[in-house]
C-alpha cells in the first residue's frame, strides 16, 4: 500500500456518525477530488477495506462500524449503480443526432413565439 493510500485510510473514520467527504480529504491530503475518488476505489477493490459512503445532509465517506450501516453503504451505492445502468442503457441506444432535433424544435418553437408577439 502506498504511503498516500495509507494516509487517506486513516482519514476515513469508523462508523457513520462523521463521514469525511470527498473534498475535505482532497484538501487535507494536497491532492484532486479525482484522486481521492480513484484511491478510495482502490482502498475498496484491492484491498478489501469496506469503505461506504453517504450522500444528502451528512454525506461522506466512513467504514461501517456494524451490519446495519454497512447496509445502509450498500443500498446508496445500489442505487448509484441503477442510476449509472439506467444512462448506460440510454447512451447505447441513444440517436446520435438527438441533441440536433431538440434544438432544431427549441428554434422552431421560439420563432413561433417571436411571430405572435405584437
Amino acid at each position: 500500500m502506498t504511503d498516500l493510500e495509507v494516509r487517506l485510510l486513516r482519514l476515513i473514520p469508523v462508523g457513520s456518525e462523521r463521514p469525511i467527504n470527498g473534498k475535505e480529504i482532497a484538501k487535507l491530503l494536497g491532492i484532486g477530488e479525482r484522486t481521492v475518488r480513484d484511491i478510495i476505489s482502490r482502498l475498496i477493490v484491492r484491498y478489501g477495506v469496506p469503505i461506504v459512503a453517504n450522500r444528502g445532509i451528512n454525506s461522506g465517506h466512513y467504514i461501517p462500524a456494524n451490519d446495519s450501516e454497512r447496509l445502509e453503504g450498500i443500498r446508496e451505492l445500489n442505487s448509484q449503480y441503477q442510476a449509472e445502468g439506467k444512462r448506460l442503457g440510454t447512451l447505447i441506444s441513444a440517436d446520435l443526432k438527438q441533441h440536433e432535433k431538440i434544438l432544431a424544435e427549441l428554434e422552431r418553437k421560439e420563432q413561433d413565439h417571436e411571430s405572435i408577439e405584437p
